[in-house]
């Protein structure tokens, strides 16, 4: 099934990584890294893209929330206690949150907003987010990269797709499983 769709994601694959990485991001970033392993996609390029995507929608968030945020937010209320709740934090570290919001979950479409929002300086968000997704772009292809390599370690050679479907099904039940034991003993 491989041959099949190797083509298709040589052909697609650089585009689908650039638009999934300005809306999504981990799941993609991650799969990025498992198909740059199989050799599907040449991981110079990947990261770029990836990059690249990053960026053009984090700076789309980031003007969104500087020219409408205030006519979104006032029709969604729970996003803007979150706001409200971020504004000293803008202030005193929004370089900070530029740099890591990437790497908080729900960060990328939140921090940009709330940072458009209350007019911190895109010179300043800008090149702190540049810095904060290059780095977590590079370092999430590298982590797919290598659990592609452990899979097939661990599984074999990975020539049909459902093998690849049983590592990233493995992958996410024992992510569940240690998610929902963490947050059981928490309580």
């Amino acid at each position: 099934m491989i041959n099949e769709l190797a083509p298709l994601v040589s052909h697609y694959g650089l585009w689908v990584i650039f638009f999934g990485m300005m809306v999504e991001g981990t799941t993609v970033i991650i799969a990025t890294g498992v198909i740059c392993y199989m050799g599907l996609l040449s991981l110079n390029q990947a990261i770029l893209v990836a990059i690249a995507g990053a960026i053009i929608g984090d700076w789309f968030w980031y003007v969104i929330g500087r020219n409408y945020a205030e006519a979104l937010i006032n029709r969604f209320p729970s996003v803007l206690h979150k706001i409200e709740s971020l504004k000293g934090k803008v202030i005193s570290k929004g370089a900070m949150l530029a740099f890591a919001e990437r790497f908080i979950y729900g960060g990328a479409f939140i921090f940009p907003i709330t940072l458009g929002f209350y007019k911190y300086p895109f010179k300043k968000f800008a090149m702190f987010e540049v810095i904060g997704t290059s780095l977590w772009a590079i370092v999430g292809i590298l982590l797919g990269h290598l659990l592609g390599k452990s899979a097939e370690y661990l599984f074999g050679e990975i020539k049909e797709i459902e093998h690849l479907l049983l590592v990233i099904a493995i992958i996410a039940i024992a992510i569940w499983y240690l998610r929902r034991k963490y947050l059981n003993n928490k309580d």
